[in-house]
């Protein structure tokens, strides 16, 4: 019998309790041991002790007048730094800018991460209308350009795993729907967000591949839909087209 499987079996489920304690705050931003305790499901005092802990070691702050605890700048840090050890970012910024320079809308980067897409990276743009999705931020692949094409080109995805919510009048709201569009987008090479996340926002997606053509992220222009236009749409695709290229060409892979 192994004396240490109890143990070992106490630590992991504490560190998974911790960790979901700890994303929550990140998610909602400042939030008491009450609220934490009924969005985590677990006690008041289960909390306290999390929050006394991470508070110890610095990533939590406590507000002295209302109690209530949020997320320390360390976090902030922290993500930094793991952003800019992924190879894959540092090379294709580059890139990005360049997209940036010829489209003047905001372009973005991103993987697929279980069924989300998190945005790496983005340019955004100076137009005084605009509307910004921060870099770190997951956002459900099947309502979003980059997501659905990450969708469309990834093997075994669970599509009926999906938890569909209607964020828009637009937005794809069952299994049947997302894989007739996964089909339409495998065959033109190319996805639109057609204001099915937020309303008001279009966004164009393709992929970026591999050498040996894997799709490993996906890259996209967000425009607000009154400044978006057939034209546009053929003009901000072909640029897409030509960065996603050129990005493949400067991967080690």
């Amino acid at each position: 019998m192994d004396v240490n499987k109890g143990t070992n079996d106490y630590n992991i489920k504490s560190v998974i309790k911790s960790m979901e304690v700890f994303e929550i705050l990140v998610e909602k931003g400042e939030l008491s041991i009450g609220e934490l305790s009924d969005l985590s499901g677990l006690g008041k005092s289960s909390v306290h002790r999390i929050l006394g802990t991470l508070k110890h070691i610095g990533y939590v702050k406590q507000d002295i007048e209302d109690g209530k605890y949020y997320a320390s700048i360390k976090v902030f840090e922290l993500g930094n730094k793991i952003g800019d050890r992924i190879p894959f970012k540092n090379i294709v910024r580059e890139k990005l800018e360049q997209l940036y320079e010829k489209c003047q809308e905001t372009v973005n980067i991103g993987m697929l991460d279980d069924l989300d897409v998190v945005f790496l990276d983005k340019i955004i743009t100076k137009e005084p209308l605009r509307i910004v999705l921060d870099v770190g931020r997951r956002v459900p692949a099947y309502c979003s350009g980059m997501g659905k094409i990450l969708l469309a080109y990834t093997e075994n995805v669970n599509l009926k795993a999906i938890e569909y919510k209607k964020y828009t009048e637009n937005t794809l709201c069952n299994v049947d729907m997302l894989e007739e569009e996964l089909k339409k987008i495998r065959q033109q090479g190319f996805s639109i967000d057609n204001e099915e996340y937020i309303r008001g926002l279009i966004c164009i997606a393709v992929p970026v591949k591999k050498r040996n053509g894997d799709v490993i992220a996906a890259i996209s222009v967000a425009v607000p839909a009154v400044r978006m236009n057939e034209p546009k749409k053929e003009e901000y695709l072909k640029m897409l087209q030509d960065t996603a290229y050129e990005m493949t060409k400067e991967l080690p892979y």
